[in-house]
């Protein structure tokens, strides 16, 4: 159950959207060069940083997976980015939700999930889920998103199965 500062602060989210959406553009990368780009952030984020995997977070997934960026207008700098892949039938994966340090403030991260859900519903996508870090949850909560399962622990970490609702692209 929301609460009313949610409420409130999901109004100055929103006003603060137009403003924001003026500086950053959200896009499935098509080329080498931002595909490295984006492993690149990744490796600063999620070994170095966060120290998740030992060397590289590159899987087997990364091969069929649509990369979404956030690009900064003014320079062109990436600066987050998250994958999707189909895992099945009508069932795809999120992962690997990123942003630079200086980019964590939640904007961008809300608007590459939305983009990641309003890009795999033009895909077919039915069902649309991720494992989220455990101090994450509250953030896709906010989205619409739903907890199902218990949390498991992945590479050292607790991640917490979450299942997008597909309707909420166009409403948060």
């Amino acid at each position: 159950m929301f609460t009313k500062i949610d409420r409130v602060l999901n109004i100055v989210d929103k006003i603060s959207d137009y403003k924001f959406m003026e500086k950053f553009e959200f896009k499935i990368i098509t080329s080498e060069k931002d595909l490295k780009t984006y492993y690149k952030l990744r490796k600063n984020i999620f070994v170095r940083e966060q120290k998740i995997f030992s060397e590289t977070d590159i899987d087997e997934h990364d091969e069929t997976a649509l990369h979404i960026a956030a690009i900064e207008k003014p320079s062109g700098r990436m600066v987050g980015g998250v994958r999707c892949y189909n895992l099945e039938g009508n069932t795809w994966v999120g992962g690997r939700l990123s942003a630079l340090p200086s980019h964590r403030n939640g904007i961008v991260g809300r608007h590459l999930v939305k983009f990641a859900i309003e890009t795999v519903k033009t895909r077919g996508c039915e069902l649309f889920i991720a494992y989220v870090q455990q101090q994450n949850v509250r953030f896709f909560e906010r989205l619409g998103w739903k907890c199902s399962e218990e949390p498991i622990i992945y590479q050292g970490k607790p991640h917490q199965l979450m299942e997008a609702n597909l309707g909420v692209g166009e409403n948060t």
